[in-house]
Formats: C-alpha cells, structure tokens, sequence
C-alpha cells in the first residue's frame, strides 16, 4: 500500500497509469477474469504433523513484552461492548482466536451490513482525513477504519505508523490494520517468528484497550508477490501467515485473521488460501472495478459469490471487504452506485458482516464522503 521511512511518507509508485492508488487497478480486474470452482479446499489437504511442529516452533521462540505498562492508559470508547466481548467465547473450529466475531461493529450499518472507512493519509497528494472527519460528513459513527503499516525485512515492526493514530483507533469501530511484509520474509518462518511475535505485540496493544482488531496481513498477496512488493512465492506466503497466526493465537488470542487477496479468479484464492483453515477467521477480496455502471459485486467477475460459499458459514469463517472502490475516475453518482450494489448483495451472501471503503484522493478521486458532492452518501445510510 504506502511505503514509508522512518521520517516520511512515500506513495508506491505505480507502473501504468491506470495504477492509480498504491497500484490500485492493475489488468487483474478486467472483466475478462476466468472463473473456476473446480479447485478442491486446499485446507482439507493440510497435515496434522506440520500444524503441530509449526505450534511448536511458535510456543518455544515466543517472548511476549510486558505491554501493560504502555497500554494501561489506554480505553476504547465501547468499553462495554469490549467487556461483554470478553466473556464470549468463539464456538466454531475455524476461528483462530477466542471471542466472537464482529462485537466491535458498533456504528455505520446498512442492509444488516457494517460499514468502515480506510480515511485518506495524505500520501497520494489528497488532503489528509481523521476517522472523526468522515464521521461528521456521513453523520454516524464508523464500524471500522483500516490503516496501512510495513513490516520491513531485518527491521523488527514497532506498530510507529499505527500508534500516531492512536486516538483515532480507540474512538471506535474495529481496527483493520494491514500489515504488509516488504523486502522479505524475515522473522516470519518456523525457524525464526521474531517478526511475527513483533506485529503480534503491537496488535495486543490494541485488544487489550478493548478494541476488536481484524489483522489482514500480508493482503493482496497475490498481486503484491508479482509486483516485487513482497518476496517469495505461495509457499513463503502460507508459512508466514501460519507464523503470525499462531504467535497472536498465543500473544494477542483476540485478533482475528483476515485472508483478503486481490482480485483474480477463485482458483487463485484457493493457491494462496492457509493451508490451516483454523488459522482463518475471515476472507475477502479487495477489488477496484474499471467501470461506471452494470455493477454486479456478487456474480461478477471476482467472484465474490463463490469465495465466500465455498469457504464461509454462519458459525465459522465470515466474509468481509477490506478495501473497494472504483477503479477509474468517475462521478459521485457512479461511486455511490457501487456502494449500493455492494450493499445490497447480503441476500445472496449471507455471512458477508463488513465492508471497508478506500476513501482516498490518489490519482483520481475514490471518495465517497468528506468531499465534494458527500451528501448523497449520507442520505444513502440515513435512509
């Protein structure tokens, strides 16, 4: 997403101009996508004896830090909400951590829908944007709010570029960091998880101040392994997500894991799908469509539909969106068009629970509130 240094913020440069954010809308999400439901449930193919060898290497290498003291300060808004939380146990095998799914969904909702923002971080050219700003426009609390942090290979992550938001974080909704392990895949393999056991220290900052965090690590993977973003093939993919998994199972049992590829067809998601199924608690698909009408969020041709019945359920994994836009210029019209389409698929798609929309001014415009022409999509929610 947003490459930064220690000092500055640096956008990802984009190849071709249709690139647009962070590389936002790359030839994948032409309409042309072939779509396959052949591909077996890579899960089921997984081995018990590699499971309990990779638990193993995470509960000797594991050293957690004394986070109390930094935390201590620290109080979410919906401390009610986090309390009751707390006392609610996950009843499903595919959950990877305790507690239930979604009790921090608190705010925005629209056709039994939550709704998030990933507010603009000024990295883009745009005008940066608080959480608290877009609140205002839309006039209701946010579900959520996504941020974006690198893990870099040889560096251990500190949580620097999550934590100056602190406040914004805790105001409410769940936390949807996006974690993305650039330059390599150090500290994120069975032989050595000091990267893993990082990220997982600094998302237990987080759910211990009652906030319910979703940690979509290592998202768009699919692209991002091509574009030189990340290193490695499917294979590095797979073992580090089990390395964070099972050092937050341990350190920070709160956080969920969200599976969230770029689009591609179904066949693709199944390659880079966690070999431990119970190391998922939800998926999704991040998704920029080039068009301005004849949206179709649920059959078209990121294969929305048929990711989440193929692995979802109404009590295991859930479906959730990450990040979406337009993947063009368009009118507000156009983009609150999507927004509706993508809403109204609840029907078809029942345990989608969350969508997060880009609301980015990068390249063009993505927003769909605190900008201009914002009151349709408050009229759109109030309605």
């Amino acid at each position: 997403m947003h490459f930064f240094t220690a000092l500055s913020l640096v956008a990802l440069g984009a190849s071709t101009a249709s690139a647009g954010c962070h590389r936002r809308h790359h030839a994948k999400i032409a309409a042309s996508i072939s779509v396959s439901g052949s591909s077996s449930l890579q899960a089921a193919s997984s081995s018990a004896s590699s499971a309990s060898q990779a638990d193993a290497t995470v509960a000797v290498q594991y050293v957690a830090k004394g986070s109390a003291a930094s935390s201590s300060s620290w109080q979410a808004s919906s401390t009610a909400s986090s309390s009751a939380a707390a006392s609610t146990s996950s009843s499903t095998s595919s959950s990877s951590s305790s507690g239930s799914i979604g009790w921090g969904l608190n705010g925005l909702k629209k056709n039994g829908i939550s709704f998030g923002w990933l507010p603009d971080d000024g990295s883009g050219g745009g005008t940066a944007h608080t959480i608290q700003q877009i609140e205002a426009a839309v006039g209701q609390k946010t579900s959520a709010q996504g941020w974006y942090a690198q893990a870099q290979s040889g560096t251990l992550f500190d949580g620097s570029q999550f934590s100056w938001r602190k406040d914004q974080i805790l105001s409410g909704g769940v936390f949807q960091p996006a974690v993305m392990p650039t330059g390599g895949w150090w500290g994120l393999t069975y032989q050595d998880n000091q990267q893993a056991v990082a990220i997982c220290n600094v998302m237990k900052e987080y759910t211990d101040a009652g906030v319910e965090v979703w940690l979509r690590f290592a998202h768009e993977v699919n692209y991002y392994q091509e574009d030189g973003t990340y290193q490695g093939g499917v294979s590095d993919f797979k073992e580090g997500w089990d390395v964070v998994a099972k050092a937050c199972r341990q350190i920070a049992p709160k956080v969920k894991m969200w599976y969230t590829p770029n689009v591609a067809s179904l066949d693709q998601y199944d390659q880079y799908f966690p070999d431990d199924a119970s190391t998922v608690d939800l998926i999704g698909v991040d998704w920029y469509p080039k068009q301005t009408d004849n949206f179709d969020f649920a059959t078209g041709p990121a294969s929305m539909k048929a990711f989440h019945d193929k692995y979802t359920s109404s009590s295991g994994i859930k479906f959730a969106i990450g990040e979406i836009g337009l993947g063009q210029a368009a009118p507000m019209a156009a983009r609150v068009a999507w927004l509706e389409n993508i809403l109204a698929s609840g029907s078809q798609m029942p345990n989608m629970i969350a969508v997060s929309w880009f609301n980015y001014m990068k390249g063009y415009d993505f927003r769909i509130a605190a900008c201009d022409g914002d009151s349709v999509t408050k009229t759109f929610f109030a309605a």
